[in-house]
């Protein structure tokens, strides 16, 4: 039901729990699901709004993570927190199984949508295929 951030830095202080279902690490890690996993994990479960753009449907939040698991990485946009964006991609172990979820997350003042993906997802694409040797 929850992602646990194990490590943190800069602004964002220590380790945290979130909802998994509106954040870009929990839909990552949904997305490397198998459909049956999935869809048991969707059934019954409560998607609490956090923020005015968090998906609370079952049949939305599953067509984002369709996305997810195609584009291989997650924006989230103020889905957890107002005046948080974050960009997730997964972390694999050598059998390519995902384990874990990197991201970095911006304010819009700090970065727009467009700029994150551009100058952030190449560079956690690098970070992800460094890891995997150590997972």
């Amino acid at each position: 039901d929850e992602v646990v951030s194990v490590a943190r830095s800069g602004v964002y202080g220590a380790p945290s729990r979130l909802p998994a279902h509106p954040t870009s690490t929990g839909r990552v890690l949904l997305a490397a699901l198998p459909p049956a996993e999935l869809t048991a994990w969707l059934k019954n479960r409560p998607l609490h709004r956090l923020t005015p753009q968090t998906i609370t449907q079952v049949g939305p939040l599953r067509q984002v993570i369709t996305k997810v698991r195609r584009d291989d990485y997650c924006l989230a946009v103020e889905e957890h927190e107002l005046g948080v964006h974050a960009l997730a991609v997964p972390l694999r172990n050598l059998q390519g199984h995902t384990v874990a979820a990197l991201n970095v997350v911006a304010s819009p003042k700090q970065m727009d949508e467009g700029s994150l993906q551009r100058e952030m997802l190449p560079l956690l694409q690098d970070a992800a295929r460094e890891l995997r040797g150590l997972l």
